[in-house]
């Protein structure tokens, strides 16, 4: 077979497979064509097959197994650094994995690596499609952080794109636990339940009958949540998805409990915690993997740094040599050639100073960004600032473990010098509302009066 041809053949058959949920069959079929790709030496066939592999052993809840496949395609990048598609796709899975190990800050730290790569798709329906399955998953991500505002807009961000159950069940979701908007979750779950007459996923179905469950049981209709939540629970069993058959267990039993069924409650509460327990003790295997993964790449992040510091060193010590050679060879030289000498050293001077601002304009790139974001009060700016001070809000929460995100978000503008008027501006209140806010943080952080807070901000 032709490369075109086990393209082809990859990409419509790995759809086909996970919409009619044969998971097992999918991998023996991409294995296959990676054996395939073997015979051809066909560097993309292989990771293609080994990421489609990945996919549906997350499905599956084989978590470690994912990593191995993904190490597997991870291996073969300087064969298809020129994909965007397949390396976004290698990201992304990358992403979902550790979110479901519980390593968010890497798992955003991927979907970021995605979306750069998602981008330079020049096919705008494979770019859409992309950055919708992308913007989804970091939705949850920043859900986990609490992160209301982010939340909403990644989101949002994929319901605009394409609209489907799953981004009107997150919207749903998003406004009953993060919103308290019962209308405008009642309007979304609507949405859904109008999409999903076109669909013939089963996982559509899934999610519509959990979050239906949620939105009656926010509103107290026992009876109601509990038939959805059934629902939902056979078609996770159908589905083999642990996790989803976890979540009902558990939302069944709340019911029951509310419903003052004893006997039910421990039933299902019973049927949680071995299930939780079980995928706790697989997952562990996954997690010493990934652990071990992130000290390799560690490892080769160091040799790289301490190959690049080689190279300094020797051209350093190559440029003393000729710079010796070229003082040498001036005052050797220096009663004929004076004019020439100075106009050459003038351009070398030019030259450095011009590679010593490109060098600052790299270094200050990261915090060029998170300053216009700050000043554009953009929904991405306080994700951002995590990424670019990944430490910054692990020690405020250290001091103040119950600060609100509207707090956290205040204490990065602190942070960053903006003074009272720029807040103020730049987030659209008043100069007072802002002097209230930080003597208010100031007594939840216990920062001395006399101490000025921006520079406690920076040394903490």
């Amino acid at each position: 077979m032709s490369p075109s041809e086990i393209d082809q053949l990859q990409k419509d058959k790995y759809y086909q497979y996970f919409q009619e949920e044969k998971f097992y069959e999918g991998i023996e079929f991409s294995k296959k064509t990676i054996k395939l790709s073997e015979k051809i030496n066909y560097a993309k066939g292989k990771a293609r097959g080994y990421i489609y592999i990945a996919g549906f052993l997350h499905s599956l809840g084989k978590y470690d197994e994912v990593l191995q496949y993904l190490q597997k395609a991870e291996d073969l990048t300087s064969e298809y650094g020129d994909d965007p598609a397949l390396l976004s796709s290698l990201f992304t899975w990358y992403g979902k994995n550790y979110y479901a190990l519980g390593f968010t800050e890497k798992s955003n730290e991927n979907y970021n690596k995605a979306l750069k790569e998602a981008f330079k798709l020049k096919d705008k329906k494979q770019k859409q499609k992309q950055l919708h399955f992308i913007y989804g998953n970091k939705a949850v991500n920043f859900e986990l952080l609490q992160d209301k505002d982010s939340t909403y807009y990644y989101i949002h961000k994929a319901y605009t794109i394409s609209p489907r159950v799953v981004e009107a069940t997150n919207l749903t979701d998003y406004f009953i636990t993060q919103r308290k908007n019962e209308d405008s979750a009642k309007f979304y779950l609507d949405k859904a339940e109008s999409l999903l007459k076109k669909s013939t996923e089963t996982f559509d179905y899934l999610v519509f009958n959990y979050m239906s469950g949620c939105y009656y049981k926010y509103k107290g209709e026992y009876s109601k949540a509990l038939a959805f939540y059934e629902n939902s629970l056979e078609a996770s069993m159908r589905m083999k998805r642990p996790k989803n058959v976890m979540k009902n267990y558990k939302d069944i039993a709340e019911i029951y409990s509310s419903q003052n069924n004893v006997y039910k409650a421990n039933e299902y509460l019973l049927k949680y915690t071995k299930l939780r327990d079980s995928l706790a003790e697989n997952n562990i295997i996954a997690i010493q993997a990934t652990e071990k993964k992130f000290i390799n790449d560690e490892k080769k992040q160091n040799q790289n740094s301490n190959m690049k510091l080689y190279y300094l060193l020797g051209g350093l010590f190559l440029g003393v040599i000729i710079i010796i050679s070229v003082l040498s060879f001036s005052h050797y030289m220096k009663n004929k050639k004076k004019d020439f000498l100075l106009t050459k050293n003038t351009a070398a001077i030019l030259q450095q100073d011009q590679q010593v601002r490109a060098l600052k304009k790299k270094v200050n790139e990261s915090f060029e960004e998170v300053i216009q974001l700050a000043k554009e009060n953009s929904p991405e700016f306080w994700g951002r600032f995590q990424e670019v001070y990944p430490e910054f809000r692990e020690r405020i929460l250290i001091i103040n473990p119950n600060l609100k995100t509207s707090e956290l978000i205040l204490c990065a503008y602190i942070y960053l010098g903006f003074n009272t008027k720029d807040i103020a501006q730049y987030t659209f209140k008043a100069v007072q509302t802002i002097k209230n806010n930080k003597y208010n943080l100031r007594k939840r952080l216990d920062v001395p009066q006399q101490e000025d807070i921006t520079l406690w901000m920076r040394i903490i």
